[in-house]
C-alpha cells in the first residue's frame, strides 16, 4: 500500500479521535462527558447534560470530522475503496479515541458526516425519516434506527452499486456494538 494512502488513513483516524464532546465538555463545564449522563462521548449525551448549545456545537463538530475524512481522501483521488476506507477510519477514531485511552462515543454523528459526503440526497432523505420517527415516537435510537436503517434501501433505490449500498449496512452496526460494550463495561465496573 502506497505511503499516501496510508498516512490518509491514518490522519483519518486522528481526525475521528479528537474528543469535540470531552472538550466541549471541559470549556463548557469543567466537566469529563463521560462522567455524567448516559457517560457517552457524543452529542446527544452533551445536549442532554449540558445544554442545545453545546450539544449542537458537538454534533457539528462531529459530522464535519466524518465529511472531512471523506473529502480528504477524495482530494488525494484514491480510489474507492480507500474513500469508503477513510469513512470507516474516522468513525473508528471517534468510537475508539487514541487521546482518551480508546474510550469514545457511539460514531452516529460522524457517519452522518461520512454518509452525507459519500450519499448526499440519500442521507438528506433518511435524515427527513428519522426526523419524522422522532416527532412520531419521541425515542432518538428507535428514530435513527429507522432512519438510518433505510439508508441502504433508499441507495438501492436509486440504483448505487452494490458496495454502496452494503456500505452503511456495515457500518451501521457499530453504533449497537458501542452500546453493547458500554453496558457491558457498566456492569463490569459494578463487580
Amino acid at each position: 500500500m502506497e505511503i499516501h494512502i496510508l498516512a490518509v488513513l491514518l490522519g483519518a483516524y486522528l481526525l475521528g479521535s479528537i474528543p469535540s464532546a470531552y472538550l466541549v465538555g471541559r470549556l463548557v463545564a469543567n466537566v469529563d462527558i463521560r462522567q455524567v449522563g448516559d457517560g457517552n462521548m457524543g452529542a446527544k449525551n452533551t445536549f442532554e447534560s449540558l445544554g442545545w448549545l453545546p450539544g449542537v456545537v458537538v454534533g457539528a463538530a462531529d459530522i464535519s470530522k466524518g465529511a472531512l475524512a471523506v473529502l480528504m481522501a477524495r482530494q488525494f483521488e484514491l480510489p474507492e475503496i480507500f474513500v469508503l476506507l477513510a469513512g470507516f477510519c474516522v468513525v473508528l477514531g471517534h468510537d475508539f479515541p487514541i487521546f482518551l485511552g480508546f474510550r469514545g462515543g457511539q460514531g452516529m454523528a460522524a457517519m452522518i458526516g461520512v454518509f452525507g459526503v459519500l450519499f448526499p440526497l440519500e442521507t438528506a432523505l433518511a435524515l427527513l425519516i428519522l426526523i419524522v420517527a422522532l416527532a412520531l415516537t419521541r425515542n432518538w435510537d428507535v428514530s435513527c434506527s429507522i432512519g438510518l436503517g433505510l439508508l441502504p434501501v433508499l441507495l438501492w433505490l436509486n440504483g448505487r452499486p452494490p458496495r454502496q449500498v452494503l456500505y452503511p449496512v456495515l457500518m451501521l452496526p457499530t453504533i449497537g456494538l458501542k452500546k453493547l460494550l458500554a453496558v457491558w463495561e457498566a456492569r463490569r465496573a459494578r463487580t
